[in-house]
């Protein structure tokens, strides 16, 4: 909670607004630009503020500054306010409200791109602004008050999120079938290598990925490193190297060209997703409430669609998963 705030002077917006900028630019000088009376200015606000509010805002490490939960709790309280007022201004002229999203690359593109339509029919209808983050960096981005709703694993949030369950992220594995010399695919488990492209910077995805290969029995030879899983897709598409994507994005591969399979271990890639979000954002800002309601229903029918995808590994519809 938050010091009551004595009534003096230093407590604005206009020094609200410098507490948000040095948070995001890390120093004032950053913040701030060359001209050293704004920097001076910079400083003093910064100073009046934790005056006014009777506790540090900021620590210096090094050369930059970290905001202390204190300033990260007053800049993200007050971008919500200020948001909260933009937004009333925008209903009063009957714009659309804009929606601030953050989540994984894969996440947005397969689920919360097919479903924000059911936004947009709403009356006024809510737009949205998309950031492509990784997990730490949806929670920190919530945390700040610069994005509204964060989709994101369950695991990543805690006790101060309000959360609503979208369904599981599910992972297939997808092999072209132009590097298999047959139609069941079954040569996979034979201990021949076979291509592979790998995720970058998910240390849990990658090592898991191959561990429950090797007890299948599968040889991974990794031809490929790829940053999102997009760029997985686009390798499995070109017919370079098999990976293991989300059933959202095998869903709609054609049978007669890739072969999906499942094989014992695999929910261990499962990862449970949620709409996650603060409760003082919903709060402050209405339309954010309506929205999460909205696009809860749309994101959980989305993925249950995805999840009806049928194993084909040998490219007829009835076939049997590998065990």
């Amino acid at each position: 909670m938050l010091p009551e705030v004595v009534a003096k002077n230093g407590f604005s917006l206009d020094r609200i607004a410098t507490l948000c900028s040095v948070i995001e630019a890390g120093s004032i000088s950053v913040a701030a630009g060359p001209s050293s009376s704004r920097q001076s200015q910079f400083s003093r606000q910064i100073k009046e503020l934790e005056e006014a509010v009777g506790g540090k805002l900021f620590e210096r490490i090094g050369k930059t500054l970290k905001p202390t939960p204190l300033g990260q709790h007053l800049a993200r309280m007050s971008r919500v306010y200020l948001g909260a007022v933009a937004d009333l201004a925008a209903q009063e002229a009957e714009k659309p409200g804009l929606l601030n999203v953050g989540g994984g690359e894969g996440l947005l593109r397969w689920l919360f791109v097919p479903s924000m339509s059911a936004l947009r029919g709403l009356s006024p209808p809510i737009h949205c602004r998309v950031r492509s983050l990784r997990s730490a960096e949806v929670i920190h981005e919530l945390e700040l008050g610069r994005i509204d709703v964060g989709l994101v694993r369950k695991s990543a949030v805690s006790e101060s999120h309000k959360t609503e369950t979208i369904g599981t992220f599910e992972f297939v594995f997808v092999v072209p079938r132009q590097i298999l010399r047959s139609r069941t695919g079954e040569e996979v488990y034979e201990g021949k290598p076979v291509p592979f492209a790998e995720l970058m910077g998910d240390g849990r995805l990658a090592t898991t990925a191959r561990e429950i290969s090797t007890q299948a029995g599968i040889q991974l030879n990794r031809v490929i490193q790829a940053e999102t899983l997009s760029l997985l897709l686009a390798s499995v598409e070109h017919g370079d190297a098999a990976a293991f994507l989300p059933t959202v994005a095998a869903a709609n591969l054609p049978s007669d060209r890739f072969a999906v399979l499942r094989f014992e271990g695999m929910n261990r890639l499962n990862r449970e997703t949620v709409l996650a979000w603060l409760p003082e954002v919903a709060d402050q800002k209405p339309f954010v409430g309506q929205a999460i309601r909205v696009l809860s229903r749309s994101l959980r029918q989305t993925m249950s669609d995805a999840d009806r995808l049928v194993v084909w590994d040998d490219g007829s519809d009835d076939s049997e998963s590998h065990r």
